[in-house]
């Protein structure tokens, strides 16, 4: 689907999940008609509907646990209705049965409740054909929704959902850099770190989306990556909020020192060059290794400068301040290896052939 056009319908409501959801069960409906043309033909649209999620993870898992709620439902009332007629008696037998194997397998919630509505059902309409076309008809109605959210994805999604995590980096350092510089207050500071924080929610969010979808297939690899940054940028996130939080109960004096804007300036630079290297195609200005070091010895040097003259009631709140910070770069380290680690087999075979003919031509010329 075009993007622009996308983006218009969406501003009338036609977002995408009502896009899935409609298509879903039209051809659902489509489908069975053209198989049975009289039989239950609601069963497949309704199905359709029900288990169409955000995910195409929430649509498998949600079919599943409905499909396994109807054939178990339906067993248990084939079983009871040859014995007994409906009746409050057959009713309470049927549910007691169907409901507590499914309990006791510890089945989801989601199938447990569907059991007892089969049951029931088919218990009313007792035919030996109902529960056949009921299983079957709620089988087409999963499978067409599950690939209607295969196939139906927002235009450029992976695109986007790393824009937005590449935005909530260099948003994350933009807050530490305010701090350093001044111009921010702490409330200034939480706003940037809170924009920051929903944007890599709406990111990760959206990554679940797109996930398993057949136009991504081909990036599965690029995704599974953006997913680990993600992950630990949301881990940065988290100790950013702390350390304004803890700047915010230092002395004046100690917040404004020329050590501590040095060192919350080059923290920051650490977590702007990690999303620049890892979500973006631009150059790096430098080396995040080194990037890693320098912040580093200046936390270290300021620290060991700001102590010897603070008093003990500062201490607690000065040593927070920079323990999250110390923390901050160990997540991003953290954060670098996980990612190279997350390199596709092939090219880290590249890499390491390079590295040996490389090593090979060094040693014929010494």
């Amino acid at each position: 689907m075009n993007e622009g056009l996308f983006d218009r319908l969406e501003k009338f409501g036609f977002s995408l999940y009502m896009i899935r959801i409609t298509l879903a069960a039209s051809l659902s409906w489509v489908v069975v008609h053209s198989l049975y043309s009289n039989h239950y033909l609601y069963f497949a649209p309704l199905a359709a509907i029900l288990i169409t999620q955000g995910t195409v993870k929430g649509s498998v898992e949600k079919g599943i646990y409905r499909l396994l709620g109807i054939i178990l439902g339906g067993i248990v009332a084939l079983i009871v209705g040859k014995f007994f007629n409906i009746s409050g008696l057959s009713i309470l037998l049927m549910l007691l049965i169907g409901i507590g194997i499914a309990t006791a397998c510890r089945v989801n919630i989601q199938a447990v409740t569907q059991v007892g509505v089969t049951s029931v059902m088919a218990l009313s309409f007792y035919q030996n054909d109902y529960v056949v076309s009921r299983i079957t008809e709620t089988f087409i109605g999963v499978l067409i929704a599950i690939l209607i959210n295969m196939i139906i994805v927002p235009p450029k999604g992976f695109v986007k959902v790393k824009a937005l995590a590449l935005e909530g980096s260099q948003l994350l350092a933009e807050a530490l850099r305010g701090l350093a510089a001044g111009e921010q207050s702490t409330e200034k500071s939480n706003a940037v770190s809170k924009q920051a924080g929903e944007l890599l929610k709406r990111s990760g969010k959206k990554q679940k989306e797109i996930h398993y979808t057949l136009s991504h297939y081909q990036c599965r690899n690029e995704l599974n990556r953006l997913s680990t940054v993600t992950s630990h940028l949301k881990t940065v996130h988290a100790y950013v909020k702390e350390i304004i939080d803890e700047i915010a109960l230092l002395p004046p004096h100690y917040a404004a020192a020329e050590g501590m804007a040095g060192s919350l300036e080059a923290t920051a630079d650490c977590i702007a060059l990690y999303g620049t290297e890892t979500l973006s195609d631009t150059e790096r200005p430098r080396s995040l290794p080194d990037a890693l070091h320098h912040a580093r010895e200046l936390q270290l040097s300021c620290f060991s400068q700001l102590q010897s003259h603070c008093p003990l009631t500062a201490m607690r709140d000065l040593g927070a301040v920079f323990s999250h910070l110390n923390r901050v770069l160990d997540e991003v380290e953290r954060a670098e290896y996980a990612t190279c680690s997350a390199v596709p087999h092939e090219a880290k075979r590249d890499i390491t052939q390079g590295i040996h003919y490389m090593k090979k031509g060094l040693s014929h010329k010494l």
